[in-house]
């Protein structure tokens, strides 16, 4: 009873969390188009009809009164002069609706790659520890990955369905099972370097505020931490392995923590992994900054590259803190908190507050197209496991002696 309270207190938790991330949502977007005019600055007016339209139908939100007004007479409302660029804060009804489907294809096409990327680190990093998949299996192991991470509640019924299928053609299911973990510990490592190397580039528009501190701590704890963990010294002082047989399932941890530490004896092969999920983060960026100019945000000119490279790290940037912000376990999908953090770095800049929630809904969207095909996965003999079977082979059960197929 008391687990299933825990259950419940922590669903009902993100629903709230999420709740007050709609809510401030709400606060920064609008679903229809407003426009500032210079003799009530502090006003702003909806747009009834078309925004190209001269003169424009507006409807004044104190009165309700409709009326005429030129597009001379407008002002943007950040600096308080004519405006050049963004007369009209469009909504997103208009912004949907008057998306470039050439740049929203491109941002499709570049999340292609990612999952025979990720499929890739999961057999190179599996192989390391003599475990051995073929590279479809791997790729048809992360697409239904991914596709549970969307499906399930929480963010890690996908590692749950890759790790049990893992388990199932090891030898050493504890070793296959932990090696799951670390290909997902090094996506989060490389987004906290990531982050800092975007926050050196961009240190001078103060792009995250805050967040910056955060990422700076989460880089101190991860060089402080590899240190301790990787330092055969620090072991002998502290009489690390004695401090594991003292503890429950010592037999099982000593395997996990082995598994780990050997990475210190495959420094190639990590800085590889590494290297690899650093290439799908830029793709990941990459399809963020062409969803961003289907929806106007950016540079006014292409043909500059300084402007397009500084586009392109502070999606990076948004990318890496956002993910790192979304990976604390108190939202549904991290809906809201991502948000929050694209809104932090490219709000203003880059684009206005409606554009930019539309470019992280759309970016979900395209994740959630690419995730579709780990539908079929199932069918194909890679079914998900059942509840009782999955906890005996992740949790307490007996090592197999051989690898065992999936049917």
């Amino acid at each position: 009873m008391r687990a299933a309270v825990r259950k419940w207190m922590s669903r009902l938790v993100r629903l709230v969390v999420c709740g007050v991330a709609v809510g401030y949502l709400y606060t920064k977007v609008s679903w229809y188009d407003y426009a500032t005019l210079a003799r009530q600055p502090d006003a702003p007016c909806r747009v009834l009809g078309s925004s190209t339209d001269d003169p424009l139908r507006l409807a004044d939100p104190r009165t309700g009164r409709e009326f005429a007004a030129r597009q001379a007479e407008l002002i943007d409302p950040s600096r308080g002069a004519p405006a050049a660029r963004r007369p009209i804060e469009l909504g997103l009804r208009t912004l949907i609706r008057r998306m470039d489907r050439t740049w929203a294809l491109w941002a499709v096409a570049a999340l292609a790659p990612t999952t025979f990327i990720i499929g890739w680190r999961l057999r190179y990093l599996l192989a390391m520890q003599s475990v051995h998949v073929s590279f479809r299996e791997a790729v048809l192991l992360t697409f239904a990955g991914n596709f549970f991470n969307f499906a399930l509640p929480g963010t890690t019924g996908g590692d749950l369905y890759k790790a049990y299928h893992v388990a199932r053609r090891a030898p050493r299911r504890t070793e296959a099972v932990t090696v799951v973990l670390i290909d997902r510990a090094i996506g989060f490592v490389n987004f906290i370097l990531l982050a800092g190397v975007c926050i050196l580039f961009s240190w001078r528009r103060n792009a995250i505020g805050r967040l910056g501190e955060l990422v700076g701590l989460l880089i101190i704890a991860l060089v402080v931490g590899s240190m301790i963990f990787f330092s055969r010294r620090f072991r002998r002082w502290i009489g690390y392995d004695a401090l594991l047989r003292r503890l429950p399932m010592a037999d099982r941890l000593r395997r996990v923590d082995q598994t780990a530490f050997s990475l210190r004896h495959h420094p190639r092969q990590t800085l590889v992994a590494m290297l690899g999920t650093t290439i799908n983060n830029g793709f990941l960026a990459l399809s963020i900054l062409y969803l961003g100019r289907s929806l106007g945000m950016g540079p006014q000119r292409l043909n500059e590259p300084l402007d397009v490279a500084a586009f392109f790290v502070a999606c990076m940037l948004s990318l890496s803190v956002g993910y790192l912000v979304a990976a604390v376990p108190i939202s549904v999908q991290g809906f809201g908190l991502l948000e929050a953090v694209f809104l932090r770095v490219l709000s203003g800049t880059w684009g206005t507050a409606s554009q930019v929630v539309a470019l992280c809904l759309g970016f979900r969207a395209v994740q959630l197209l690419w995730s579709l095909p780990g539908i079929a996965v199932p069918w194909l003999g890679l079914r998900p496991p059942p509840n009782e079977e999955a906890a005996q082979m992740l949790g307490a059960g007996p090592e197999s002696a051989g690898t065992t197929p999936a049917s």
